[in-house]
């Protein structure tokens, strides 16, 4: 008899298991019936964002804010609400980085709206803010700028981090790279010593052990100029080295992507115009110790980029001549 009965258990099991398992994840999208827009229009919020980032798991993308207002959570169809919370203090907002590992949004925040002491004397602060994936809540403020208070002004731009959960965040004035440790201590990571004047600007952590750093200046035409791309041993900084580059094309970052492939995709300004943006994807060589420019496109003015799971690479546009606009655009790049 308990030979029978084991035997019935043994051939239910298994659907009982399937069936427990479709009905706990009733909700769940599975990416290949996800369907991305081509542009997703965001209206009704001056939110001015330079920095965008899609969070895999509520099928979402996030928005900073230049104008210091909260982040922003934007469904595929342009509905939006307010996602950050808990701050002592506003501040404008520009790179955004999801650790899926500990369950934690990374936000570079700066004084860019002089919303920190409201004092166009001082020099404010640069910032990285710790938010809780799920809740939106702030769990850690840290101030980064207190680690190089000689310099002449900071912009703390775009964020990665390693498998160890490190942070690295770049300040495109102070030129300079944080770290910031899992424990919240900050610590001067890497100051620019290459002879590219440029300060950092985007950045993405490699699996193999080293960041990639977008070095560019703008100048008084504001376009990008004394721009080059630097790998930065995260163990060695001081061993960082120049990429080369065979080939025209590339004309240094504003925000950058290393994707599924190993390429780096990112925007660049396509050297004509202010606002003049291109998409370019570059494809690295010997470990990238060079580099060559093997996509480009050139697109609406933007910032930087959010790939999908599926490597869908989207944009968002940006018009800093008008930082009250209302009507903003996400927009799917492809080549």
């Amino acid at each position: 008899m308990k030979s029978i009965q084991l035997k019935k258990l043994a051939t239910t099991l298994p659907v009982f298991i399937m069936l427990f398992t479709i009905l706990t994840n009733i909700d769940a999208k599975p990416i290949r019936h996800i369907l991305y827009p081509e542009t997703i229009k965001i209206e009704g919020i001056a939110q001015n964002p330079e920095g965008i980032e899609y969070n895999k798991k509520n099928i979402t993308f996030l928005l900073s804010s230049l104008n210091a207002g909260p982040i922003i959570e934007v469904n595929l169809d342009g509905t939006f609400k307010r996602f950050t919370s808990g701050e002592k203090f506003p501040l404008s907002t520009a790179g955004l980085e999801i650790d899926y590992k500990r369950d934690r949004l990374l936000v570079a925040g700066f004084n860019g709206k002089e919303s920190f002491d409201n004092n166009p004397a001082t020099k404010g602060t640069a910032q990285l803010r710790i938010y809780n994936l799920k809740t939106g809540v702030i769990e850690k403020d840290i101030n980064l700028s207190s680690v190089i208070p000689d310099a002449s002004a900071y912009f703390a731009n775009d964020i990665a981090v390693d498998d160890k959960g490190n942070v690295y965040i770049s300040d495109w004035y102070a030129k300079v790279i944080y770290k910031v440790d899992l424990e919240g201590k900050v610590t001067l990571f890497w100051t620019n010593n290459t002879g590219v004047s440029g300060g950092p600007n985007g950045l993405d952590f490699h699996p193999k052990g080293y960041l990639l750093v977008s070095l560019l200046n703008v100048n008084d035409k504001f376009l990008y100029s004394d721009y080059g791309l630097v790998k930065i041993p995260v163990n060695d900084p001081k061993s960082a080295k120049l990429v080369e580059f065979s080939g025209a094309g590339y004309a240094g970052f504003d925000g950058m992507f290393i994707n599924k492939k190993g390429n780096i995709v990112g925007i660049s300004n396509n050297g004509k115009m202010p606002g003049g943006n291109i998409f370019i994807e570059l494809l690295g060589a010997n470990d990238w110790k060079s580099a060559t420019v093997i996509n480009f496109k050139e697109i609406t003015a933007s910032t930087t980029v959010a790939v999908t799971p599926n490597n869908k690479h989207y944009v968002i546009n940006q018009d800093f001549s008008n930082d009250s606009q209302k009507t903003w655009t996400i927009e799917q790049v492809k080549f």
